[in-house]
């Protein structure tokens, strides 16, 4: 479903890109938590990694703030909303990287907006990704299946293993 209805909300919390940076969402982390209420919702406006290297620390605390919220306050899964925004999408292009037509310009194009730092954040340096960009689809593939498999393991992370986490509404 690509449209989430709020029923019953008396109040939507929105945090808008984070660009992985930890301080700045354990701030916002905080004053939700300390302000949030019964009948509240929140959505994630997308951006949530990128530009920093903290990309994989800060997915793992968002999902454990908001196992934290449904916990204290009742919610359902419906209740937070997490949006794609073009961080992860680029992120996502990289982790089909095999399949792009043109695997170096997609790199280069990517890193220049900084999805190189989230795959710094699941231990990969980005010059891989850039060297095996002209090498074909099959040393490609290799790569790109380690890091599925790099993404796959940080629990949550993979869309597949939390349905409702990062995917546009």
């Amino acid at each position: 479903n690509k449209f989430q209805e709020f029923a019953n909300t008396d109040r939507i919390w929105a945090i808008g890109s984070l660009h992985s940076s930890i301080d700045s969402f354990q701030s916002i982390k905080k004053y939700i938590l300390s302000n949030f209420k019964n009948g509240d919702s929140l959505i994630f406006l997308g951006n949530v990694i990128g530009y920093n290297n903290q990309s994989k620390e800060i997915i793992t605390d968002i999902l454990n703030f908001r196992f934290n919220l449904m916990a204290n306050f009742n919610l359902d899964h419906e209740d937070i909303v997490f949006l794609r925004g073009a961080q992860e999408e680029m992120f996502s292009k990289l982790l089909q990287l095999q399949i792009a037509p043109n695997p170096k310009e997609i790199v280069d194009w990517i890193f220049s907006h900084g999805v190189d730092q989230t795959l710094v954040s699941y231990n990969f340096e980005p010059d891989q990704f850039r060297d095996i960009a002209t090498q074909g689809t099959i040393q490609i593939s290799k790569l790109t299946s380690k890091l599925n498999k790099k993404v796959s393991e940080a629990s949550g992370h993979k869309a597949d293993k939390c349905p409702r986490a990062f995917h546009r509404c």
